[in-house]
């Protein structure tokens, strides 16, 4: 049987290396009774509690999503109190967003989800090989 040789699968092994981590992510989520959210909202979140109040262009450059898409992910954790949304008092056309006491609540959760799943990266790969992929995934993902 004809195959595609491997230089010729990256974006398929791109694709299923996404829903294997996604399915990670979710099911580790539903685990600690963070239901209703996907893990880019997770990243949101931890990422709002790094930073104190971002906003949604700092959030979509952080997370590596387009605006529109964030605007959406946002009021969604919005709509579960994770989140609030405010106007800038520097800028009236710019909305700052922060944790909510609910939201600071699922951070531990979050970073336990986080370690776990870099703990399994870990343990496939070396130091110098994540350092390689890393290096590689940004190149396809900056010059595409």
């Amino acid at each position: 049987m004809a195959q595609l040789p491997n230089e010729k699968k990256i974006v398929g092994q791109i694709s299923r290396l996404r829903d294997l981590s996604h399915a990670f992510l979710t099911e580790a989520m539903s685990a600690k009774g963070i239901d209703g959210l996907v893990p880019s909202h997770g990243e949101i979140l931890l990422a709002l509690h790094l930073n104190d109040a971002l906003n949604m262009q700092e959030i979509a450059r952080q997370v590596g999503r387009s605006k529109p898409t964030v605007t959406i992910l946002i009021d969604k954790l919005v709509s579960l109190k994770y989140v609030k949304k405010q106007r800038s008092t520097t800028d009236g056309r710019i909305f700052e967003v922060s944790l909510t006491a609910n939201g600071g609540k699922l951070i531990a959760s979050l970073s336990e989800i986080s370690e776990r799943m870099h703990q399994k990266i870990d343990a496939i790969l070396s130091i110098a090989e994540k350092k390689q992929l890393s290096k590689l995934l940004g190149k396809l993902t900056r010059d595409w």
